[in-house]
């Protein structure tokens, strides 16, 4: 058979999961009884093929313990395609008690792997389910359901996040997509929620499938909190989304922190403007949980919102007439980025649509930077002469102040 067939006939569905990941572990303590009660745990795997790329097996190293044990939690899983039948199988087993489990069968269609069986759940036999999605280069999400009664209904009652990192821990560079949130908040509520975000929304997003590139104190604006996060397609954005706004760390926080804010809906779905022109990947790591606050130099976001998308003539005027200015006033580009208008697929959190805008990132010799940037008089003259065609309202230029976990900084 043909390398080309042997592709096709499903053999290599699981190549993707091949390697060493960090996973998120979410699960139902109780399970088939109507139970909400979700605990979190981490867990090491490493998946390596075998029988020349036929099967694979993966090592799940946990943190997690069962009552009464004294050791880590542990699982492998045994994977193997039927070349007769174009079929995977998959056993599990833990060390709980060293039993591989009856198999679950099945395979992959538009990405998405669903693989059912007859498995026993404390004693009762249950039809179980495993679904493989949000499948990426560098992510992946797996999730178990049990039917108690046949298949007519399901219960999810694990997920697992998979998140690879690069040879230092950190996440590959690879978010294509990127959300620009400004948040407005009740007077004096910033540093609260600040403190809430950082301590529980940062490892927690991005165990799902998303990238938090910074966050940041308006300068100007003592009740704006501005932050951004990135995505490697729309594709997993929305895969990352329902799984963090849909799983226990959101639900338990929320109220928390929906009660300091006014209005998030302010939200600027962004794309790169041109290959080159991504944000760079981070200098240094993101400080623990807990650091406290220190100085992080400024960040400037220029916001030029557009009569026209920015492709149809303004990017190459920014870069003709705007850009060069921006070092003389002491800010250095970071990366420029153009309105995305692909369908937002998570709409219960809604983004500005039809408001076409090129949004530019610039790290600043210092706090007034920005004020040096529209004092010019090049400047000044650059920005009326576009506002007789391209610009809807002069650039917004927002000083920004790293927070303490900001991986993007000053």
């Amino acid at each position: 058979m043909s390398d080309e067939h042997k592709a096709a006939d499903g053999r290599h569905d699981f190549d993707f999961l091949h390697g060493r990941w960090q996973v998120r572990n979410e699960r139902l303590r109780q399970r088939l009884s109507g139970s909400d009660d979700w605990e979190i745990f981490h867990a090491a795997q490493s998946c390596e093929p075998v029988l020349g790329g036929l099967g694979n097996v993966d090592a799940f190293v946990s943190d997690w313990r069962r009552p009464g044990q004294h050791e880590d939690f542990q699982g492998m899983t045994l994977r193997l395609f039927d070349l007769q039948r174009r079929h995977w199988n998959i056993w599990w087993a833990g060390s709980h008690d060293g039993v591989l489990e009856p198999p679950v069968g099945g395979g992959f269609a538009d990405g998405v792997g669903t693989f059912e069986g007859e498995l026993e759940h404390e004693g009762r036999p249950v039809r179980a389910r495993f679904v493989w999605s949000g499948i990426g280069a560098n992510s992946a999400h797996w999730h178990q359901e049990f039917s108690a009664d046949g298949g007519a209904t399901w219960e999810t009652n694990w997920h697992m996040w998979l998140r690879r990192r690069d040879e230092r821990g950190r996440l590959p560079h690879d978010h294509a997509v990127i959300e620009l949130r400004r948040y407005t908040l009740k007077p004096g509520r910033r540093d609260e929620l600040i403190d809430l975000f950082e301590r529980e929304f940062v490892e927690s997003q991005e165990a799902v499938g998303m990238h938090l590139i910074g966050q940041f104190r308006e300068l100007d604006a003592a009740d704006r909190f501005t932050w951004m996060r990135g995505f490697a397609s729309h594709a997993l954005r929305t895969e990352a989304l329902q799984g963090f706004y849909g799983g226990p760390t959101w639900k338990r926080h929320r109220d928390a922190a929906n009660a300091t804010m006014i209005d998030s809906d302010d939200v600027r779905l962004l794309k790169p403007a041109r290959p080159q022109s991504m944000l760079p990947a981070a200098a240094r790591e993101r400080a623990p949980v807990g650091a406290q606050a220190a100085d992080a130099g400024v960040v400037c976001i220029g916001v030029c919102e557009l009569n026209a998308p920015a492709q149809d003539g303004f990017l190459e005027r920014f870069e003709r007439e705007f850009a060069p200015l921006l070092a003389e006033a002491g800010l250095a580009p970071l990366g420029v980025y153009v309105s995305d208008d692909t369908p937002n697929g998570f709409p219960r959190l809604p983004v500005r649509e039809g408001e076409p805008a090129l949004v530019w990132l610039a790290r600043c010799d210092d706090a007034d930077a920005p004020r040096r940037l529209a004092d010019q008089a090049r400047w000044r003259q650059a920005v009326a002469d576009a506002l007789l065609s391209d610009l809807k309202a002069a650039p917004q230029l927002l000083r920004l102040a790293p927070t303490a976990r900001s991986e993007l900084r000053g």
